[in-house]
């Protein structure tokens, strides 16, 4: 059985989706949804080639049949809540002597600084600081465990995305999960906002750059299985991909960037204040759980905590061994503002 994409329909999930199909346009896929109408969306936008069934992370034993009968796996959905899920794909994927593969997302909240907005943070290379990541921060554990997994026959990697923009595919997460927050934040701030003073550098990627990471570790799998050497460092306990494909100060990123393109986009409603607020970390966390309920608010903390953080990384891993230029700035942000205000 050919490649399992879990989160297929999600924002990232899709567009790994399109850019694997656009690749490899005969590859048989079969996509883990949640419901028909998701099902109905899949094989409307991609090939015959892509087949679905419907089921959820919490199904444990699916997932477990699922692994079990693939030689691919592609998990594109959260880690974090579903812990439980990712440990029932590498049960199954362990369970068989032939040659598996599990890519893994995870982010890189695993190494971001605690968030205050006035320090620019440390770097962190997926190559050389690999050894010295945090171990009790964001994605920790889910990471700790898929490595642990790798072996012989099941070889592991991990996609770590910064702070994700661009459009997707999704018809369901069109814009990044992050974006619509930020835009709820200017529209009640009434414009521009740091914390603290924005002096907290942030790497950012777009999702298809994202997806290139994906597709490269899809074709070198499909290579080994047709008899290829394996390569270390690509794959197993120490294949950690840093996705980014821009480095900046939040306030740099708000003035150049966020705030011209909500001006190209029609947002300009949102900004009845001239220039950058400065905002405290606690207050802007506390505006940004506000305005949800649930257990979207606890989400929302985390999301509210990254506009504060520091998360530098450098992406030498993918641009080393899979030959990706991931310096590709953000050429779809007016997409992906244009998505989010739709739902403002």
């Amino acid at each position: 059985m050919g490649p399992y994409s879990i989160g297929a329909t999600g924002n990232i999930g899709a567009a790994v989706l399109e850019a694997l199909v656009a690749a490899h346009p005969q590859l048989v896929v079969e996509a883990l949804v949640r419901s028909e109408k998701d099902s109905s969306v899949i094989k409307e936008y991609f090939s015959t080639n892509i087949s679905t069934e419907q089921g959820g992370l919490d199904d444990l034993a699916l997932l477990e049949q699922k692994a079990s009968e693939s030689d691919i796996v592609i998990n594109c959905a959260p880690d974090v809540p579903h812990a439980k899920g990712v440990a029932s794909l590498l049960v199954g994927l362990s369970s068989s002597s032939a040659p598996k593969f599990f890519i893994q997302t995870s982010g890189a909240a695993r190494v971001w600084d605690a968030p205050d907005g006035f320090n620019p943070g440390r770097v962190w290379d997926d190559i050389t600081d690999l050894d010295s990541f945090p171990t009790s921060t964001t994605h920790a554990s889910n990471d700790i465990q898929l490595f642990a997994a790798a072996s012989q026959t099941l070889r592991t990697a991990i996609v770590s995305p910064s702070f994700v923009l661009g459009r997707s595919p999704s018809r369901t997460r069109t814009a990044p999960i992050i974006l619509p927050y930020l835009l709820r934040a200017v529209r009640d701030i009434g414009g521009g906002f740091v914390s603290g003073e924005g002096k907290n550098v942030t790497a950012f990627v777009d999702n298809q750059v994202l997806a290139e990471i994906y597709v490269a570790l899809v074709s070198d799998a499909l290579r080994i299985i047709d008899g290829g050497q394996v390569r270390d460092e690509v794959w197993g306990p120490k294949a950690y991909y840093f996705a980014s494909s821009l480095e900046l100060s939040f306030r740099e990123f708000v003035e150049g960037y966020l705030l011209p393109s909500l001006k190209r986009c029609g947002g300009n409603k949102l900004l009845r204040n001239e220039g950058i607020k400065e905002v405290s970390q606690e207050d802007l966390t506390a505006l940004v759980i506000g305005n949800l309920g649930g257990i979207e608010a606890l989400w929302s903390r985390h999301i509210a905590e990254g506009f504060g953080t520091a998360m530098r990384v450098r992406p030498s891993r993918a641009q080393r061994y899979l030959g990706i230029d991931m310096a590709k700035g953000l050429p779809r942000l007016d997409d992906a503002v244009a998505a989010s205000l739709q739902g403002l």
